[in-house]
């Protein structure tokens, strides 16, 4: 259970580093949960299959099982955070199921297989980023993580901003955290001819209210 919050941890440091809701508490406590079904459904029995030898049957799996639905609904409420149609989370919601895959992993013993699922979790996260990254770059997609100081309105003013500038369909953005007088969102939109995504991160970086920019 511990290398089960471990891993969980470990998965949920790099998503609250991205500034997504969903961070190491959540991640290690699915972790910690889903081990301690599996050891619940894998040893909980083991008096009635005494009791009962061959005469009833018995699927202790079945407990198990249940985690990989109950999960479902976690991930589905990462992903219902959305903004102008935009749907966001879907990394996180498919995180957050893998790390209750984890969890069984180690509930049932199984701790090669849970930290090669953790590793492999870990390198479709960081590595996949920079792929993405290259793969929008080929084209015309632009998405972009920023944290800008002020509030909904300078966000509203940058964005109008922006899409004069350099995008032919208008800039749709998701706001994960709002507070302290601090912005941190998501902007997506599509570039016109002749520009970079490149070309929209110097502009941003030179602005003095503009605390965060990572181009995804």
């Amino acid at each position: 259970m511990l290398m089960a919050a471990l891993c969980g941890g470990i998965i949920g440091f790099e998503r609250k580093s991205k500034a997504k809701m969903a961070g190491i508490r959540t991640h290690a406590l699915i972790a910690v949960g889903a081990a301690m079904v599996m050891i619940i459904s894998k040893y909980g029995f083991f008096d009635l299959l005494k009791v009962t030898h061959s005469n009833w049957n018995v699927d202790p799996s079945r407990i198990a099982a249940q985690v990989v639905s109950g999960i479902g609904f976690l991930g589905a409420g990462t992903i219902i955070n959305r903004h102008d149609q935009i749907i966001d989370g879907l990394t996180t919601a498919a995180g957050i199921w893998v790390t209750g895959a984890i969890g069984l992993a180690y509930g049932s013993g199984l701790y090669s297989i849970g930290i090669i699922g953790t590793c492999c979790v870990l390198l479709a996260e960081v590595i996949g980023k920079y792929l993405d990254q290259f793969a929008l770059r080929q084209g015309k997609g632009f998405s972009c993580f920023i944290q800008l100081e002020g509030n909904t309105d300078d966000l509203h003013a940058l964005i109008t901003q922006l899409n004069k500038k350099y995008f032919e369909v208008p800039l749709k953005y998701s706001i994960y955290d709002y507070g302290d007088g601090k912005i941190s969102c998501q902007l997506y939109g599509e570039l016109r001819s002749g520009f970079k995504a490149e070309n929209v991160f110097t502009d941003l970086t030179a602005l003095g209210n503009i605390k965060k920019v990572e181009l995804e």
